[in-house]
């Protein structure tokens, strides 16, 4: 097999998905138009909600998009890592919050941050992979003080670097301690953290600055990108069989996993099943965007890729179900409406699916009953600087439901956090 073909093979299909998205986005719009669109990003303030499709367009977002992933591509080849499940799904989170909020630019510092730790800490680099690329979740800290606070950019530029730097160096240290937290049942563990910390840098900032937010976004592309879902899901799946014909006798095995972190779904049911679940998360997806009515636009694009990736690290449809179904009956049964804010709790309220997973269905729907409630919440308190604001909220609910549940039904013979 030719080196290309194995490198795509062994990386489950990402380095192809994104290489055409890349080659898409030069030919979308004329060149100069997105050259400029990609500007306008990079510039952006990146606070939760930036739509980049509204900022820069379609082409411009997938631009992003295509060199962010190959970015963190580019450091796994560096630290000569494998694909695993938790490796995937952060490459397509990564991908999903290129379309709001993270870009090729942001990023940096915080990755700087943590090969800085990595080096006083005497560890390889590689023992902190999974933190160092959902790190980049908290990237917004850099663009707000670069660009959004009225700094001379003579003093913008090297504070927002030193407070990325300074981020991420720490990031590794307070990530070890909140899984403890939550006790595994939070999948964005990382986000968790970094909400903690945006919480404490909101407080700073808000002493100096009106941190303002915007909730504008641009749903003009919906049907291309519904598209595009339908095609990488089926893709997946048709992939999955080619890999193995026998797949579907392999994949109970993973529907019977909790999701409970730490949950390879490549080291429980092997690599064709993985891919055959991330397709069909990919599938359940949509059928949240058709069954509410749901425009795609880069928040939501975002949250479908992240269900995606997930679906390689303990998001499987027998675990997400219940806790989408609870998100979705708070919004019916409260006077809250299909508003942005919920309809991205509705999508990543999957993070709580271990707790489903673990302790049953009537669980998973009150977890994300309250999930969806406490999201606004937490977005208040840490100012829209962690992208991973459901993860953030995620963490408190885990916490407490895992605390209640686990006294009706005791854990037995599981890892213990």
């Amino acid at each position: 097999m030719h080196p290309i073909l194995q490198y795509i093979k062994h990386h489950m299909l990402i380095p192809f998905i994104f290489g055409v998205l890349f080659i898409l986005s030069f030919t979308l719009e004329p060149i100069d138009q997105m050259f400029e669109g990609f500007i306008n990003i990079l510039l952006s303030k990146s606070i939760l909600v930036s739509d980049y499709l509204l900022i820069g367009g379609l082409a411009a977002t997938l631009f992003n998009v295509s060199l962010t992933v190959l970015l963190n591509l580019l450091i796994i080849k560096w630290l000569k890592l494998k694909m695993t499940g938790p490796i995937f799904a952060a490459i397509l989170t990564i991908a999903g919050f290129a379309f709001f909020g993270k870009n090729i630019f942001n990023a940096i510092p915080m990755y700087v941050g943590i090969y800085l730790y990595a080096k006083v800490s005497k560890t390889p680099l590689k023992n902190y992979i999974l933190v160092l690329l959902f790190s980049s979740g908290i990237s917004p800290i850099v663009s707000y003080i670069m660009f959004g606070i009225g700094l001379n950019l003579s003093i913008g530029i090297p504070l927002a670097l030193v407070v990325g730097m300074l981020v991420g160096f720490i990031l590794p240290i307070f990530n070890a301690h909140g899984i403890k937290f939550h006790q595994g049942y939070n999948l964005y563990n990382t986000g968790f953290s970094m909400g903690v910390i945006s919480m404490f840098l909101t407080a700073i900032l808000s002493v100096f600055v009106t941190i303002e937010r915007s909730a504008q976004v641009e749903n003009q592309y919906h049907l291309p990108l519904l598209i595009a879902t339908l095609v990488i899901s089926v893709m997946m799946i048709i992939y999955a069989f080619i890999l193995d014909p026998k797949v579907s006798n392999k994949y109970p095995i993973l529907l019977k996993n909790s999701g409970r972190l730490i949950s390879d779904f490549v080291d429980v049911a092997g690599k064709p099943a993985t891919i055959l679940n991330v397709g069909l998360m990919g599938l359940f997806s949509i059928a949240i965007v058709l069954g509410l009515d749901i425009k795609i636009n880069g928040p939501v694009m975002g949250a479908i890729l992240t269900i995606i990736g997930f679906g390689a690290f303990g998001k499987h449809p027998l675990n997400s179900l219940p806790v989408v179904l609870g998100a979705i009956l708070a919004v019916w049964l409260t006077p809250l409406e299909l508003t942005l804010g919920p309809i991205l709790a509705i999508f990543f309220v999957t993070g709580l699916a271990p707790l489903a997973g673990r302790f049953g269905f009537i669980a998973g729907i009150l977890a994300g009953f309250v999930h969806l409630l406490i999201t606004p919440l937490a977005l208040a308190f840490q100012g829209g600087f962690d992208l991973y604001n459901n993860g953030f909220a995620a963490g408190f609910v885990g916490a407490i439901f895992a605390s209640l549940f686990v006294i009706i039904k005791p854990i037995k013979d599981e890892k213990q956090f």
